[in-house]
């Protein structure tokens, strides 16, 4: 006999929405799966929001901190841009790592009755509970995992063939978001890059510059001597200047965007554990494979 599904806590009316709260849904631009980001619009919001760095630091060019991304005009920016692009998706991941949260929220899909036995005659209405309150249920990853799990009950022989599916799955999901932050390592590779190719520009534009130096001392004599060795120091000092600004400059972003990398990635590290000890707690620990 089917055994009845009741439940003991109260049922959530609206449904939700893994669309609702995701900002690249919100204008019209396909989500990528789970927490994967929309690599190209977030390079076009970058993109923006560097110009609007540019424009604002218009009027601190003469300060000390102007004078740092200015020096290395060329590969700064191009930091600076790399940096933001970075910044989006980690705040995009962020944003979708909340979402996927909402799945714990709600409760009363299975019954906490210490006798209620999961079985392939229950494990329809469970299903048939999370279609009704939760739209698209197979974009999260909680649900997305305890579905391919109840739905296969019927063909599945033995509780550790269960445990086998929810394993495979929860290695899939892993290797999922762990492939969400490729590009995003690469930029944080590339930033520190730019940063030595500046140190190469600024060191080949001093070396050079004291090449002019050089011949101006033999060229000349006293007090001449002296004022042209000054004017040609100039060149020199600016490219020691544009060589060791632009690796700071590419550095600091690096450490920063790294550390919050590492920081949202351990969100969705504990996201993939409290799925794991969800469907343990809820489907492994509940399961018999023989129908009431």
């Amino acid at each position: 006999m089917k055994q009845p599904l009741t439940t003991d806590s109260p049922v959530r009316t609206s449904p939700i929405d893994s669309r609702h709260g995701d900002f690249e849904c919100f204008l019209g631009f396909a989500s990528g799966r789970y927490t994967r980001t929309h690599g190209p619009f977030w390079f076009g919001v970058a993109l923006v929001l560097t110009v609007l760095s540019w424009i604002a630091l218009i009027p601190f060019r003469e300060t000390y901190f102007g004078k740092i991304i200015t020096s290395g005009w060329q590969t700064n920016w191009l930091c600076i841009l790399f940096t933001w692009w970075c910044l989006c998706i980690l705040y995009a991941k962020f944003l979708k790592v909340r979402v996927q949260r909402r799945a714990f929220d709600i409760q009363g899909l299975f019954p906490v009755r210490t006798d209620f036995v999961l079985s392939p005659g229950t494990s329809g209405d469970v299903l048939q509970r999370i279609a009704q309150r939760v739209a698209r249920p197979r974009e999260y990853l909680l649900f997305n995992r305890v579905w391919m799990a109840l739905s296969n009950l019927g063909n599945i022989g033995e509780v550790r063939d269960v445990g086998a599916v929810l394993d495979s799955q929860a290695d899939n999901d892993s290797s999922t978001i762990d492939a969400s932050y490729t590009a995003l390592r690469a930029l944080i590779w590339t930033i520190p890059v730019l940063g030595f190719i500046g140190t190469v520009i600024g060191l080949g534009t001093a070396i050079g510059s004291f090449t002019d130096v050089i011949a101006s001392g033999d060229s000349a004599s006293g007090g001449a001597n002296t004022n042209s060795i000054r004017e040609k120091l100039s060149p020199v000092v600016g490219g020691l200047a544009t060589a060791f600004n632009t690796t700071l400059v590419a550095l600091v972003a690096a450490v920063g965007i790294q550390l919050l990398s590492t920081y949202v990635f351990k969100l969705e590290e504990d996201l993939l554990d409290d799925c794991a000890k969800y469907c343990n707690n809820n489907i492994t620990s509940r399961l018999k494979l023989t129908d009431w």
